[in-house]
């Protein structure tokens, strides 16, 4: 079987600015009323991401495909990676 390359639309990294990681959560939180964690947890939770062999492209999940800048700072989301959760 032949190797799969990244989708059509990736690139060797996935690099979303700050300033769209806070507009991305200001509109989940004022169109979707979503919660966020303070930031004492989104940054353990962050630390646990970067750690963890599932991060990829400089910013995704490969277990979930989420945008990991995003995701840690959902209230109510755990960690997608398989069978033991690392957050």
């Amino acid at each position: 079987m032949a190797k799969q390359g990244p989708c059509k639309d990736c690139s060797e990294t996935v690099t979303v600015a700050p300033e769209k990681i806070e507009a991305m959560l200001q509109m989940l939180s004022d169109s979707r009323h979503m919660e966020l964690v303070d930031e004492e947890t989104s940054g353990r939770r962050l630390a646990q991401c970067l750690s963890c062999t599932g991060y990829t492209l400089g910013g995704t999940c490969k277990y979930c495909g989420c945008l990991v800048q995003i995701r840690t700072k959902l209230k109510g989301r755990v960690c997608p990676f398989p069978l033991a959760p690392r957050w």
